[in-house]
């Protein structure tokens, strides 16, 4: 993109304020320089104008949840492959996951990723620490050390941390430098070996089910060690209609805690495993419709802080096996916002509050500038058309591993432009 660029006629769409009006934006040395309904019409002084056709401009997405397999399994995803997935998806954003081989558990795992990003990655990408050394639930990582190196979270990855002390001590340690601590909702004895939701279905397909029991001890115990020790918490991929009214009773105590969904639990449930279907093993599993309908219910009133594309890349070989062998996992940066537009598409939620917990929501838990249409802030904006329709083919998808649920569903919204600090990252548009 050029240092002056104007684009117009276009739908405004803007979380952080409410707003959804046509107007215009002008882009000038990488950051929003003016917004507004004013600058709905072309006009002269700038270099370069792009006229949206009344498609919405939004801020680029933030995603909270990206696992690669960089360092040390590049066979799975690199940040290079994931960051031109992400752009694909509008995402210019995300929050890299410390489980990779090594794990990123300590100051130069921190550093590595935050270079390699720089030299590699289209779109922006910082590292979440690992809360306990090797992500084994044995030994707190040095957390305070790993902030300053830029780790904007800590989190055990996919293990919940199962020793209440080790978690209470952690928690003690971050509040005194205001660390956001993300804790897996997971019982683990509950749910080990685990293949789909526990249910009726589970029992009829022989399969071992987890049981929603698991999440909401989890929970119930890791909001309870929040509110003791002041911590800032977050419950990573809640699942249940139960733990997230548990989470807004403690937000009623006043306890610091805020709460993620994957994207995927708010489009499938149980029955969309079908027959064994490997690219449906996840964790947490699809849920029940109930729950389901309990989380939609939550984007519409602003209950849920972040939906994340909790995108976990997984080469063939660990997919097609049988569904008990088979790897968790899916792939979700490019239906990220799909998923979310087929709740606006059904009319359960508006485009303002499907977006907020993608734009600002996430941007602000992690103290950071973007992800809202305001002059000052980084120019990472996304241009779509929340209407055009297309067919999920995993052949088609960008990620370097193609194991996604939506493969063969059809989706409706894409991505026509992305923009990282005004430079565009992708472009999809034939006007």
């Amino acid at each position: 993109m050029s240092r002056s660029t104007l684009i117009w006629n276009a739908r405004l769409v803007d979380p952080a304020s409410g707003k959804d009006e046509r107007g215009g934006l002008l882009v000038e040395d990488g950051a929003i320089a003016d917004v507004g309904p004013h600058l709905a019409s072309v006009r002269d002084g700038a270099a370069d104008a792009i006229d949206a056709g009344r498609r919405v401009l939004a801020p680029g997405l933030v995603d909270l949840r990206v696992k690669t397999g960089e360092p040390g399994l590049e066979h799975k995803e690199t940040l290079a492959t994931a960051s031109d997935a992400a752009a694909a998806g509008g995402v210019t954003s995300f929050v890299v996951m410390p489980d990779t081989s090594p794990v990123i558990d300590s100051v130069a795992l921190v550093d590595f990723i935050n270079r390699r990003a720089r030299d590699h990655a289209r779109v922006k990408v910082y590292p979440a620490g690992g809360l306990t050394v090797g992500l084994r639930g044995a030994q707190m990582s040095e957390l305070g050390l790993m902030m300053e190196a830029g780790a904007v979270m800590f989190c055990n990855g996919d293990q919940a941390v199962e020793d209440a002390g080790l978690m209470r001590r952690a928690m003690q340690y971050a509040s005194g430098f205001r660390a956001l601590i993300a804790s897996r909702a997971d019982t683990h004895a509950l749910t080990r070996g685990s293949v789909m939701n526990a249910g009726a279905f589970a029992a009829r397909l022989g399969l071992r089910g987890a049981p929603p029991e698991a999440e909401w001890i989890a929970v119930e115990r890791d909001l309870t060690l929040a509110e003791t020790t002041g911590c800032r918490l977050l419950i990573d991929c809640l699942s249940t209609g139960r733990a997230l009214a548990a989470v807004e009773a403690a937000r009623a105590r006043k306890v610091n805690a805020a709460c993620t969904i994957s994207a995927y639990s708010l489009f499938f449930n149980e029955f969309d495993v079908g027959d064994y279907l490997t690219y449906c093993k996840v964790f947490p599993p699809f849920r029940a419709e109930a729950d389901r309908q309990e989380m939609i219910d939550g984007i519409a009133r602003g209950a849920i802080d972040a939906v994340v594309s909790a995108h976990d890349p997984q080469p063939p070989e660990d997919k097609r096996l049988p569904i008990a062998d088979a790897s968790y996992g899916a792939v979700g940066l490019e239906t990220l916002l799909s998923a979310l537009l087929s709740l606006v598409s059904d009319e359960r939620v508006t485009l303002v509050q499907a977006l907020r917990p993608v734009t600002c929501g996430p941007a602000d838990l992690l103290g950071l500038p973007q992800g809202r249409l305001k002059a000052g802030a980084p120019a990472d904006l996304i241009l779509f058309d929340p209407d055009t329709p297309w067919a999920c083919r995993r052949e088609d998808l960008r990620s370097r591993s193609k194991n996604s649920p939506f493969d063969g569903r059809l989706l409706q919204g894409r991505v026509l432009k992305t923009w990282v600090d005004g430079r565009i990252v992708h472009d999809a548009w034939q006007p």
